[in-house]
């Protein structure tokens, strides 16, 4: 069989070409022999590379022979580009099947956490020597990309954060006061605002809606300037990643977590004294009652779980954005593993700090 390519092999015209000649390649097996006359073309682009490659693939996997008549090198140019010796491979065999088996699974699972927690203890280590490095030499902390990334997770979150914590405050007031009002209390719905807000609420939805906003972006960032090789050109020009990319990240979370704490807090405090007023509390009773319930202790213990919480958020987003695979469905698993990850580490280190102010009497 001989097959004559067309003189323009474009997309326009190989497409009939190839509805019109695949089904009599089709027919031939073992024995046979396609003649591919190549000597007439002048031009060919993607489409016609693709016929090529198909017509040496089915000579693989039927056993004809391919006789190219090819003076101009288009056929030897474009197999150069693939890896003939695996036209012969069987696609089930380039997709294997999903292992199913269950502890097989279990035991994949366990070999990627323990790989993970490896590469998260690697990473802290790095950070922290980089930050002490820094105490030495602070002049190779980019201050200027620090304020940057301040401004992005700090104003730029500060609408958000006072909607979330206005709405946490009459939230809470209105189930509280319905509760309180049964025994006539409910003036001491004030003072569980406060403490509430200063001690866990505050510096809790607070650290939710850092890890939603710049954790994920952290390492979506950092994620996408690994896959366009950004990472890789630090590393040439020997500037360590962690401390041009990790650091000014950050520093900027943990400065800015006290900060958008106290503002979701006021916001709550705000929302609280709007449904107390509405229910015949005097404004004035309400804040002398949260002034007496805030005292110091309490707004520091707050203040020292946002900086921990802002600290978490800062590291986690990193060190996923760092280790992601170089591929676009890499940088949306990185950014998902942020989020997941944050969460997971606030909620622990919530939990130790409960623990740790029952034991200390805090």
């Amino acid at each position: 069989m001989t097959l004559t390519l067309p003189e323009t092999c474009s997309s326009e015209r190989v497409a009939a070409f190839w509805r019109q000649v695949m089904p009599d390649v089709a027919r031939l097996g073992a024995g046979d022999t396609l003649t591919l006359d190549a000597r007439s073309v002048t031009v060919c682009d993607g489409a016609g590379e693709a016929l090529i490659v198909e017509l040496y693939r089915r000579s693989a996997q039927q056993g004809f022979a391919v006789a190219c008549q090819d003076p101009d090198k288009f056929v030897t140019r474009t197999l150069g580009l693939f890896d003939v010796a695996r036209f012969t491979e069987d696609p089930s065999t380039v997709n294997p099947i999903r292992n199913t088996h269950t502890s097989e699974q279990l035991g994949q699972a366990v070999v990627h956490i323990y790989d993970d927690v490896c590469d998260q203890l690697a990473f802290l280590g790095e950070t922290a020597v980089s930050a002490f490095s820094l105490l030495v030499r602070p002049g190779r902390l980019r201050l200027r990309d620090t304020m940057l990334h301040f401004e992005r997770a700090g104003i730029d979150a500060l609408p958000i954060v006072l909607l979330i914590g206005f709405l946490l405050g009459l939230i809470l007031a209105f189930m509280s006061a319905t509760s309180f009002r049964q025994f006539g209390v409910e003036v001491y719905v004030a003072d569980l605002i406060a403490i509430g807000l200063f001690r866990e609420l505050g510096p809790l939805i607070t650290a939710i809606i850092l890890a939603g906003r710049s954790g994920s972006a952290f390492a979506a960032e950092i994620g996408t300037m690994k896959v366009n090789e950004e990472i890789d050109a630090l590393t040439t020009f020997d500037l360590p990643p962690i401390t041009f990319l990790t650091l000014p990240r950050v520093i900027a979370d943990t400065l800015v977590m006290p900060i958008l704490s106290m503002f979701a807090i006021l916001a709550g405090l705000f929302g609280g004294v709007l449904v107390l007023v509405s229910i015949g509390v005097p404004a004035v009773t309400y804040w002398q009652h949260v002034i007496a319930a805030s005292s110091l202790g309490n707004i520091f213990f707050g203040l020292l779980k946002a900086l921990v919480f802002g600290l978490l958020v800062g590291l986690v987003g990193c060190s996923h954005g760092l280790h992601t695979s170089r591929t676009a469905d890499g940088v949306g698993r990185a950014a998902t593993a942020a989020v997941v990850g944050s969460l997971v580490l606030i909620t622990v280190s919530d939990g130790i700090f409960a623990v740790l102010s029952f034991i200390l009497g805090i």
